[in-house]
């Protein structure tokens, strides 16, 4: 009787986790008034920790189908502005994946840390959600110079002395 308990345990545990990183249909989501915005926040979160918890992958649907709404999402939201500097996006080399993924450490950071407003703060709490995550990743060879320079800072503790000398 106790293997029967703890096979349905363990069987729950994996359908929850399973169900965790399932996301809404995104395509059916509105975004075209104020109200909008604001009532998606959670969902904006969710699609955050979605791609954050999936490996870059061009081919995987349900991961382009997160970043189009993240990217419509942040796009549209009349509570926050971010701001995508050169500077800062030249360390992906034009890589869509990548500059999304800065795109959703940068709203990530600004979700949760609503009383941070100064753009140098933003840009290095963006930067340390990112990189761990790009650190995890399997394909690093496309990584221009920069980004690899700036992974190393990171992972010296140098990070702001590195983006702002």
């Amino acid at each position: 009787m106790k293997k029967v308990g703890l096979f349905l345990g363990l069987l729950l545990v994996c359908m929850g986790y399973s169900h965790a990183q399932d996301l809404p249909n995104l395509k059916h989501i509105k975004l075209n008034k104020k109200a909008h915005f604001a009532n998606t926040e959670p969902l904006a979160l969710k699609v955050i920790d979605y791609l954050f918890q999936t490996p870059i992958d061009k081919k995987n649907k349900s991961r382009i189908e997160a970043g189009r709404f993240l990217i419509d999402w942040m796009n549209g939201t009349p509570e926050y502005t971010f701001y995508l500097e050169e500077k800062e996006t030249n360390f992906f080399n034009t890589d869509s994946d990548l500059t999304l993924m800065y795109m959703a450490s940068m709203t990530k950071f600004m979700l949760e840390n609503k009383n941070v407003k100064d753009q140098k703060a933003i840009v290095l709490g963006s930067m340390r959600l990112l990189l761990p995550y790009l650190n995890q990743q399997d394909d690093k060879k496309s990584w221009p110079k920069e980004l690899w320079e700036l992974n190393d800072a990171n992972q010296k503790g140098k990070l702001e002395q590195y983006l702002y000398p």
